[in-house]
């Protein structure tokens, strides 16, 4: 599931629009301009946090309440036990610094005296919390190649910190209501410089989740692109920031602080202040030029936020790009995570082409994702924001981001640095039928692809197979097939295949696991491909989410025999996508997924040769810890037997009811033309069930989609007829008007 969070703070007087995207999810990554699809997700631009108790009281300081920048860390760090480190999402699109829960404890914030007593009502796409607002500290980070220590506790090297201090954070008060990890917000970029490196990803476990993401630099304002480029080199592209409003960024970020007289009848004015720190309604945004068709907008002011990985319009400016997000068919469908829980039936789209006004060269992508949904625009409460510019339309690259504000020095504006592309191709090649992944003379360029490579394994001249025996990484991996081969690329048990960012599988394409891990931030099976086996699916990015989206592919669980497929993240799967199982004699295949499972497409189960199923006994195919959404559109089912489909919170399982056949209403052993009959008549009724294919307690239209799905099956010792094609195709436009309406075609991505 791709995934992005959007949420709101409202503190008196700072009403703010925080954005936090935690991509979950798929597809290609950006390498040249012209020619390479934009990904449905993004990088994830995570740093390491540290707290320390430095802050500024109303005796020492009359503006004890504006933040101050640091350039090394200093006061005594925070944590219990000694200095505590946690990983964060940099998130320029948050209006304030956000500590989870448990981040909160191991920090030992309110040992120390530093909780506060007054509430931040936080809201957003799917709900509102209230969190809690914390006294001023410092607040330090710095990029993850820095750490000293990963697995368990998480170690840094302090000497590279960088922060700001008198800082009031915001933290969740209890382990359910945030469900997001720790965030750095937008306070950080008014008084830094933001360099993100993708030529210098990351790649490590921490707490039992690969974390995977570009280094991130805190620098000088006012350096631009200088050695933010690969190697050090300069970045020259640069597209203008607005730094909305400007006065907010001269200021600098502030809490509101606390007028309440204490008992002593003293001031106690940094102590349970009534806002967090901020820029006041403060917003980084940059313009945005999109063309779709013959409509096009031109100067869009969109939020720049790289919380969120992927690009969103409202849904005025869809309707300006000739996208009726009412009535037009979605080309997906995205789940929205957020403070309160998830939301589904987001509509996404691709158009034509974006570009940015950039100086130094071109910024132009053309076949964009993007999602459809209305947000609080940050300089105008109330109303909604044109967009948000998201990151996966920098896939590949390094950018600064220097919200430097312009007082009349000269110089460059506050601007977004945009790199050329950081990551180079690897191709398979297509030397025999198979080879070894990690052999050098399977691959053109002589070498095994490296961290970052962008793997194309396709298949030329024949059907090929690459084996992963020993683990391997690299930047993004496509597997596919090209004028009618097939590539398959096997997993070995013992072995991981891990990708920074996508695993994509196009047509053609197959990845067979055998015991062993794909691990990847988000996987995506398009058309004709296939993921099948037994082993594990990782997906996300450290504390966030990732998902195996099959888009329109096929999804086999289980080898040879039964086996288990353990999805670590989320599962979705669209209209257009089969997944299947398998019943045997020696047990059935499962698939298990940590989180949610958002289900739609064909489920399609198997029997082998000689089983007979228990009456009455389930089958639990799926089983999904945080619950099920959505139901499969259809059935593909072993003849001879009836069969209910329960949809349970947590699991899907599958009963044989009795012996007979799906979708024959007159019980003759085949499902015909009579059975329509049967179900025409008793349409509607709660008495007369002999239609009721679905077992739901009528009749329905959904029991004409069991009858269309069974047509022309019949039991194993019957020999009736089967109509001619011919009056199939009679029957079914008899019946357009009623199919029109009853065929459930969901999405979930």
């Amino acid at each position: 599931m791709t995934r992005f969070n959007t949420l709101a703070t409202a503190a008196p007087r700072l009403a703010r629009w925080l954005a936090t995207a935690c991509c979950l999810a798929a597809a290609a990554t950006l390498c040249a301009p012209a020619a390479a699809e934009v990904a449905i997700g993004g990088f994830i631009p995570l740093v390491g946090l540290g707290l320390t108790d430095e802050y500024q009281t109303f005796d020492e300081d009359a503006s004890f309440f504006i933040a101050d920048p640091a350039y090394s860390a200093g006061g005594s760090p925070l944590g219990v036990g000694g200095a505590h480190y946690e990983l964060a999402l940099l998130d320029t699109g948050a209006a304030t610094h956000i500590l989870t829960r448990e981040a909160y404890d191991r920090f030992g914030i309110a040992s120390e005296g530093l909780s506060g007593t007054n509430f931040q009502p936080v809201g957003g796409a799917t709900g509102i919390v209230n969190l809690r607002i914390n006294d001023p500290m410092g607040v330090y980070t710095t990029g993850l190649a820095n750490r000293t220590a990963a697995g368990g506790d998480l170690g840094l090297n302090s000497a590279t910190f960088r922060g700001q201090t008198s800082t009031a954070v915001l933290s969740a008060p209890n382990v359910d209501q945030w469900k997001l990890p720790n965030i750095i917000g937008l306070p950080m970029a008014a008084h830094h410089a933001l360099v993100i490196r993708n030529d210098l990803p990351q790649v490590f476990e921490q707490d039992g989740r690969t974390v995977r993401t570009p280094q991130v630099e805190l620098r000088d304002l006012g350096s631009g692109g200088a050695g933010a480029g690969p190697g050090g080199t300069d970045i020259l592209r640069r597209a203008q920031l607005s730094l909305n409003p400007g006065t907010g960024f001269i200021q600098g970020p502030f809490y509101l602080q606390n007028l309440d007289i204490g008992i002593d009848l003293e001031f106690n004015f940094h102590d349970n202040p009534q806002s967090p720190t901020v820029v006041e309604n403060g917003a980084l945004f940059i313009d945005v030029d999109m063309t779709n068709g013959a409509d096009e907008i031109r100067d869009s002011g969109f939020l720049f936020d790289t919380g969120a990985d992927m690009t969103v319009i409202s849904t005025q400016t869809a309707v300006r790009l000739g996208i009726d997000p009412i009535l037009d068919k979605a080309d997906f469908v995205l789940e929205v995570e957020g403070s309160g829980g998830v939301q589904g039936g987001i509509p996404g789209y691709y158009i034509d082409e974006l570009n940015l006004d950039t100086a130094g060269g071109t910024f132009r992508l053309q076949n964009v994702p993007i999602a459809v949904l209305d947000v609080t625009n940050p300089n105008d409460p109330g109303n909604v924001i044109n967009g948000i510019l998201g990151m996966h339309l920098f896939n590949g690259r390094n950018i600064a981001i220097d919200a430097n504000a312009s007082v009349g020095q000269g110089g460059a504006p506050p601007a977004l640095y945009i790199s050329d592309p950081v990551t180079h191709e690897a191709r398979w090649g297509n030397q025999g039928p198979d080879g070894a992944w990690d052999a050098g003379g399977e691959w053109v360029a002589g070498a095994a692809p490296g961290l970052l490579a962008d793997a194309q394994v396709v298949a030329e001249g024949g059907d090929r197979t690459a084996r992963v025996a020993a683990d391997a990484l690299v930047y993004r991996a496509t597997i596919a097939g090209e004028a009618g081969a097939k590539m398959t690329v096997e997993v070995a048990a013992d072995a991981t295949l891990t990708t920074y960012g996508e695993t994509r599988i196009d047509a053609g394409g197959a990845v067979h696991l055998e015991g062993g891990v794909l691990d990847a931030q988000y996987v995506n099976l398009n058309e004709g491909a296939v993921l099948r086996g037994e082993g594990t699916v990782a997906v996300g990015v450290g504390p966030i989410e990732g998902a195996l989206r099959n888009l329109a592919g096929r999804l086999e669980v289980g080898g040879d025999g039964p086996g288990d497929l353990h999805v670590i993240g989320d599962l979705s799967t669209l209209d257009e996508a089969v997944t299947a199982f398998d019943l045997t004699a020696a047990g059935h295949d499962r698939l298990s997924v940590d989180r949610f499972a958002f289900l739609a497409g064909e489920l399609e189960v198997s029997l082998d040769e000689g089983v007979a199923p228990q009456i009455g006994m389930g089958f639990e195919l799926i089983a999904a810890g945080d619950g099920v959404f959505g139901e499969f559109d259809s059935l593909d089912l072993p003849v001879g037997y009836l069969w209910r489909v329960d949809y349970e919170s947590n699991a899907v399982v599958l009963t044989a009811t009795a012996v007979g056949l799906q979708g024959d209403y007159n019980g003759n052993g085949v499902v015909d033309a009579a059975d329509f009959t049967v179900w025409r008549d008793s349409l509607g009724s709660t008495t007369n069930l002999a239609a009721d294919g679905d077992l739901s307690g009528g009749v329905g239209p959904e029991d004409w989609q069991v009858w269309a799905d069974n047509f022309g099956n019949s039991l194993p010792a019957t020999a009736a007829g089967v109509p001619e094609p011919g009056a199939i195709a009679a029957i079914l436009l008899g019946i357009t008007s009623v199919s029109g309406v009853i065929r459930r075609r969901r999405q979930a991505v």
